[in-house]
């Protein structure tokens, strides 16, 4: 049985055809759970050329195979709709089921392809669409947002078959009529915690994972709270790390407009797994100011390696995070006053949060999370005519 996946990840493909995932969000790794009911999968999605893959993964391989659309953006893909269109509808005809990662351009044709051709879908609800445009950072995304909810909203409802990341935001704007189920679509590699947090050192370490080309990860707003930080803290020394992919020109302006060239350091995209690991083993204070999430990974590592964590209340976060660790996206003063609050809680207390912490981090272990998915995937399969299990 045959099944394709379709989701806007942007990946690259080489000048011999081989395909990576940028980011290192989809490795092949990434696609046992499908292997492990369906017995071939088309992904179909978007791609860059990538003259030199060194640095990034390998996501094609065997039984995965992939169709890729030019990673155009914003009006420039609107121009390129319908060829995008004819391309998903003609891959989905060649399947038997369709996998769509919403909110996603790519996966709502691809919905739209399979009732077309009378095939199974499954939707994988990651994110919530309305956040994710209302706070890109556009003009445009904004006045896209209603329509492109209620798309989302639309086709989740009619899903025969719905997963979600969280156990409740997301099923509570975006209910589903048909089969529900819940796994994370973070899976946790058996890496061990290199320090659990145990107290500061001369200088306090701040890190955040994210995104550097949109304002969903809320980087600024921890810059404009670090700043005042600083202000109010002038003898506190301290350093903010950003680990991510995008161009960083204009947090780099922001940070010299607020002096902070001797704390923030942008340091690109480091390789899943081990090197993330031993990353996040160096922060003291893990910060996740989003504007927008699901249930974000990058967390739940944090939350692995035994960090201190403060995330906004976007998504799912509220379900990883203790209260006093939360604030609203976008609040630079609660967010100051919550990094005040950590650094003047003792660190008795400190390493009691962090060991709970790990605890919560370690629920999401990579066999519970495949076990979870296989069950949707072969209700989905389920629903195929003929199948036989």
């Amino acid at each position: 049985m045959k099944a394709l996946f379709a989701v806007d990840h942007i990946f690259g493909r080489s000048a011999d055809g081989a395909v990576f995932t940028i980011g290192g969000k989809f490795p092949y790794s990434a696609w046992q759970s499908y292997l492990d009911v369906f017995e071939q999968l088309t992904v179909v999605s978007r791609a860059i050329p990538l003259p030199d893959p060194a640095g990034q993964r390998r996501s094609d391989g065997p039984r995965v195979d992939f169709q890729l659309l030019p990673a155009r953006r914003g009006v420039d893909r609107l121009r390129g709709m319908r060829d995008a269109r004819k391309a998903v509808f003609a891959a989905v005809k060649q399947a038997d089921v369709v996998i769509a990662r919403l909110p996603s351009e790519t996966a709502l044709i691809a919905c739209a392809a399979a009732r077309f051709h009378g095939k199974p879908y499954l939707v994988e609800v990651v994110a919530c669409p309305w956040d994710a445009l209302w706070n890109h950072g556009s003009k445009i995304a904004r006045l896209y947002a209603p329509l492109f909810t209620r798309r989302n909203r639309r086709v989740i409802r009619d899903a025969p078959v719905a997963r979600y990341v969280t156990r409740a935001f997301l099923q509570q704007r975006y209910p589903t009529h048909g089969l529900e189920y819940v796994a994370s679509n973070v899976e946790l590699p058996p890496v061990t915690a290199t320090r659990i947090f145990d107290g500061f050192s001369d200088i306090i370490r701040f890190g955040t994972i994210g995104a550097l080309h949109t304002r969903l990860k809320g980087i600024d707003i921890a810059m404009r709270a670090l700043h005042q930080l600083k202000r109010e803290r002038p003898s506190l020394r301290w350093r903010y790390e950003v680990v991510g992919e995008g161009d960083p020109a204009t947090l780099l302006q922001l940070r010299d407009a607020l002096g902070l060239q001797d704390e923030v350091r942008f340091i690109g995209t480091l390789p899943p797994g081990d090197a993330i690991a031993r990353w996040l083993g160096d922060v003291d204070i893990y910060l996740q100011p989003s504007f927008q999430e699901g249930l974000p990974r990058a967390v739940i590592e944090a939350l692995n390696q035994g960090r201190i964590v403060i995330g906004s209340t976007a998504g799912g976060t509220p379900e990883l995070l203790r209260a006093e660790r939360l604030h609203r996206p976008g609040d630079v003063e609660a967010l100051l006053s919550i990094i005040a609050a950590v650094i003047d809680t003792p660190p008795r207390s400190l390493a009691s949060e962090a060991r709970d912490n790990l605890r919560m981090g370690r629920s999401f272990s990579r066999d519970d999370i495949l076990a979870a998915r296989r069950s949707s995937l072969r209700a989905l399969a389920d629903l195929v005519p003929a199948h036989r299990p």
